[in-house]
């Protein structure tokens, strides 16, 4: 359990998803714990490392030692290592991907005329509402998402507590485009928990019922609250594939920090990746 001190301490220096403790909870169910300036969550023989200092700049030297202590403390079955370096060989995971993370600077977001267009014309058809629940329309999109989309079985666990999520947090806002019949076309789910930044989590939109622009719509409105909270960054998350990618940059999103995923299965409780990480 983290002390008050500890919680607003990773609320001040926070800059990735995986440093919003009430994210990760109510999706992992996992216990937080702060190790030096690490972020890492541990259940049941699974432990889950933030490889991203909060506020000291990273070494990989300085993260091994960390992460071995945590191994050590624990004594995990399974670790699941997130980091901006790849801290042993992608042979020894079980699991692994590569991307990057995109910022949003705030203070120099400039959006260009084509696409106020597309946002004006968006509005002209919906209209955006912010509350701090999730009803049965937006679980019925999520689940339209999961069947017409292949995803692995943990992106599909984590979407399916979007609720637990939303329910159990109160950093956590979605933001609905509806129509005029009040029917939910789009929705985005934003946490602005830290200090600095506020973070794009989710984005789902209707293929039945698709409208133009009506994803650049809620995130100009994620936008407007983000500056009204005075933070100056957005984390907009992964870049996940081409699509993805392009509405990122479209906004102006640029790659600032490396992701690296590594699953690791710890077997007959020989704590072999504390071994391969001390190689040279």
């Amino acid at each position: 359990m983290l002390s008050p001190l500890k919680d607003e301490y990773i609320r001040e220096y926070a800059y990735v998803p995986e440093h919003l403790t009430g994210y990760v909870v109510a999706v992992s169910k996992a216990e937080p714990f702060l190790f030096e300036d690490y972020l890492c969550y541990c259940l049941r023989g699974h432990l889950i490392f933030i490889g991203y200092p909060l506020r000291e700049s990273f070494e990989e030297g300085k993260v091994k030692k960390v992460l071995n202590s945590a191994i050590g403390r624990f004594k995990p079955d399974n670790v699941a290592l997130i980091s901006p370096a790849i801290l042993t060989s992608k042979e020894n995971c079980y699991k692994s991907a590569s991307d990057y993370y995109y910022k949003l600077d705030l203070f120099k977001l400039n959006i260009h005329r084509k696409l106020r267009n597309t946002i004006n014309h968006a509005s002209r058809e919906l209209y955006v509402e912010k509350k701090q629940e999730i009803t049965n329309e937006h679980i019925q999109l999520v689940s339209e998402f999961l069947s017409s989309h292949e995803v692995d079985d943990s992106t599909r666990y984590i979407l399916e507590k979007i609720p637990n999520y939303i329910s159990s947090t109160r950093t956590a806002w979605v933001f609905s485009a509806r129509d005029k019949d009040k029917s939910l076309i789009a929705f985005d789910i934003a946490d602005l928990g830290a200090k600095d930044y506020a973070f794009y989590m989710f984005n789902f939109m209707s293929r039945k019922n698709y409208v133009p622009g009506a994803s650049d719509l809620l995130l100009y409105e994620v936008i407007k609250t983000a500056k009204e909270q005075g933070k100056p960054y957005i984390n907009l998350g992964l870049g996940i594939n081409d699509g993805v990618r392009f509405f990122k940059r479209k906004w102006g999103g640029v790659p600032f920090l490396n992701y690296e995923f590594c699953f690791y299965k710890r077997r007959d409780k020989t704590d072999k990746l504390k071994i391969l990480l001390e190689k040279p």
